[in-house]
C-alpha cells in the first residue's frame, strides 16, 4: 500500500468520524465520568466496589492472558507489543465493543462497565509521576481506541433498528453503510490501539514498572 492510499484512507476514516462526532463524543464522556465515578467510590470506601477491587486483585495472577507477556514473551519487546495490540484489537475491541453493536446498547454497557472497572482498579495506584504517566498515556490511547470500536459497533446496531439512521430505505442497505463505517473507524481503532502497545510494553520493558497493575488497561473485560 503506497503512501497516497495510505493517507486518503485516513482522510476517510476522519471524515467519517466527523459525521459520527455526536456518538463519539457521548462515548468519551461516558469512559471519563465512569472512571472518575470508579475512583471515587474506592476514595469514600463504598463496600461493594472495594470488595470487588480487592477480589479482582486476587485473581489477576491466575489471568490466562496475562501469563505469555510474563512468561515466554517476557524478554522480547516486539513479540509483546504485537500481542497485546492483537488482543486488545481482537478482543477488546472488535469482539467486546464492535461485534454486539447488532443490539446496539451493548457496546455502551461494556464502555460504562470498562471504565469503571479501571477507575477502580487504579485508584491509588498511580503513586509516582511515572506511574501516572504510563497509565494515563495508555488510557487515553487504548480507550481512545476502544471508543472508536464502540461507535462502530452502536452505529450498526442504530442502522439495524432504524434504516434512516443512516439515510436508507431498508435495514439490510443500512447495515451495509454501517459496516462500511465500521471498517473505516477500525483504522483509527486499530492506529490508537497500537499505539496504546507500544507506549505500555515499551515501559513495562525498559523501566520494570509492575505488570501485574499497568497491564490491567489492556484486560478490558472483553
Amino acid at each position: 500500500m503506497n503512501m497516497a492510499r495510505i493517507k486518503d484512507m485516513y482522510a476517510k476514516a476522519w471524515q467519517k468520524t466527523k459525521e459520527l462526532k455526536t456518538l463519539i463524543i457521548f462515548l468519551i464522556i461516558t469512559n471519563i465520568v465512569f472512571l472518575l465515578f470508579g475512583q471515587w467510590m474506592i476514595a469514600t470506601g463504598v463496600p461493594g466496589a472495594v470488595e470487588f477491587k480487592n477480589e479482582f486483585l486476587k485473581q489477576l495472577p491466575e489471568m490466562g492472558y496475562l501469563k505469555p507477556l510474563t512468561g515466554p514473551l517476557a524478554p522480547y519487546l516486539p513479540l509483546k507489543i504485537a500481542y497485546t495490540f492483537l488482543f486488545n484489537l481482537t478482543v477488546g475491541a472488535l469482539l467486546s465493543t464492535t461485534i454486539p453493536g447488532i443490539i446496539f446498547f451493548l457496546p455502551y454497557i461494556v464502555t460504562v462497565f470498562r471504565a469503571w472497572v479501571v477507575g477502580v482498579i487504579f485508584y491509588g495506584a498511580t503513586t509516582t509521576p511515572l506511574h501516572f504517566v504510563v497509565f494515563y498515556g495508555t488510557f487515553v490511547l487504548e480507550f481512545g481506541g476502544y471508543v472508536f470500536s464502540s461507535a462502530a459497533g452502536m452505529n450498526i446496531g442504530l442502522a439495524i433498528l432504524n434504516p434512516a439512521w443512516k439515510g436508507k430505505e431498508t435495514r439490510l442497505l443500512s447495515f451495509k453503510s454501517a459496516v462500511n463505517d465500521a471498517a473505516l473507524l477500525f483504522v483509527l481503532a486499530a492506529t490508537l490501539l497500537l499505539l496504546g502497545a507500544v507506549w505500555e510494553m515499551s515501559w513495562l520493558h525498559f523501566f520494570g514498572l509492575h505488570a501485574e497493575k499497568l497491564l490491567l488497561s489492556d484486560i478490558s473485560l472483553g
